[in-house]
């Protein structure tokens, strides 16, 4: 998952009238990071509106395992740790390898067979009857959770402000050279 700086009349731009692009890029790209950085600070509202509070229930399992009081999408902090800046010559981008931030990022349902769950977690601990077998197989329901969108991944005017000034910045400081 990225978000990236697309703007294929700046891109050619600078293809043409700036020397150093890296630079630029660089700028570019760490501008963009910190302003997702931001996004964990203020749970999203300095993009809009606020994220979606956590439901009770995740509050209480984060209170049992001593990770609330906290913020929303840091109970571990893994998921803000793994946001990274990148570049090239002609792109900047921030981005996550994690397998759960799109869903975060963007909202969702997860679909989860509870069977299937309770099979795994009983023949691991201890092995079921044929009539336990039967008995949960009859419960074996889908279950779904809804994910609420917390767009963490999302720039805001200011953000996009900051970048068009660094790239009047550059081209200003390459004419002079």
């Amino acid at each position: 998952m990225n978000n990236e700086f697309k703007s294929p009349e700046i891109i050619e731009l600078l293809k043409n009238k700036l020397s150093n692009k890296s630079k630029l890029m660089v700028a570019i790209a760490e501008t963009m990071r910190s302003a997702v950085l931001k996004n964990f600070e203020t749970e999203g509202s300095r993009i809009g509106k606020p994220w979606q509070r956590l439901s009770h229930q995740t509050i209480k399992q984060r209170e049992k395992k001593g990770y609330w009081p906290g913020k929303i999408l840091q109970k571990t902090g893994q998921l803000k740790r793994s946001i990274i800046s990148s570049y090239g010559e002609d792109y900047a981008q921030v981005s996550t390898n994690l397998i759960y931030a799109a869903i975060q990022n963007y909202g969702g349902v997860i679909h989860r067979s509870t069977l299937k769950t309770y099979l795994k977690r009983k023949i691991n601990l201890n092995p079921l009857t044929k009539s336990q077998l039967q008995y949960k197989a009859g419960s074996n329901k889908m279950s779904s959770i809804r994910i609420p969108a917390r767009p963490f991944m999302q720039l805001n005017n200011q953000d996009i402000e900051k970048i068009k000034k660094k790239i009047i910045e550059a081209l200003s400081a390459d004419r002079q050279d």
